[in-house]
C-alpha cells in the first residue's frame, strides 16, 4: 500500500518497540450520501478507539476509504444516467465533506479504486491462488 502519510504531514510507519495499531473501519459504498447511522455505526467507534489510542502515545494509524466496487455502484450510475467512475467520484467527495465535518480523524481516507489498492489486492489474491487456498462453489439462489 506504500507509505501513510498522517494529518501532521509526516509519513506513519511502525516503530520498533512501541506499540504499534492499525484501526480500520467498514469501508462505505459510495452509492449514497452517509447518514448519522452510517456514522456512528461505522466510522465513529473506530475514531473514538484512535484518539482514545493516540492519547495513550500509541502508533496509532486510523485508514478506511469508499468502496467502489460491485453492484451498487453500477445500479447508482444508471439510476443517475452516468458511468459508475462519476458515481465513485461524486460519493467519494460527498462521504469526504461529511466525515471532515464530523471532525473523523482519519490518518488516511481512500478508494479501493486506486492503482495502489488494486495492486495489493490482487498481489494477496495470486498468494491465495497459488498456494491452493481457495475453493470453488457454486450455489443457486
Amino acid at each position: 500500500m506504500g507509505d501513510i502519510t498522517g494529518n501532521g504531514g509526516g509519513t506513519k510507519l511502525p516503530i520498533p518497540g512501541k506499540r504499534n495499531i492499525l484501526i480500520t473501519s467498514a469501508l462505505p459504498y459510495v452509492n449514497n450520501v452517509p447518514h448519522l447511522g452510517n456514522i456512528i455505526g461505522s466510522v465513529l467507534s473506530a475514531d473514538v478507539f484512535a484518539r482514545y489510542c493516540r492519547l495513550r502515545g500509541y502508533n496509532a494509524i486510523y485508514i478506511c476509504g469508499t468502496d467502489e466496487y460491485g453492484t451498487a455502484t453500477e445500479t447508482k450510475a444508471m439510476e443517475e444516467k452516468c458511468t459508475p467512475q462519476e458515481i465513485c467520484d461524486k460519493y467519494h467527495a460527498i462521504h469526504r465533506q461529511v466525515y471532515d465535518w464530523f471532525d473523523i480523524s482519519f490518518d488516511k481516507f481512500g478508494r479501493t479504486s486506486t492503482p495502489q489498492q488494486t495492486e495489493v489486492c490482487q498481489t494477496i489474491f495470486k498468494k491465495l491462488l497459488e498456494n491452493n487456498w481457495l475453493s470453488e462453489n457454486t450455489m443457486q439462489q
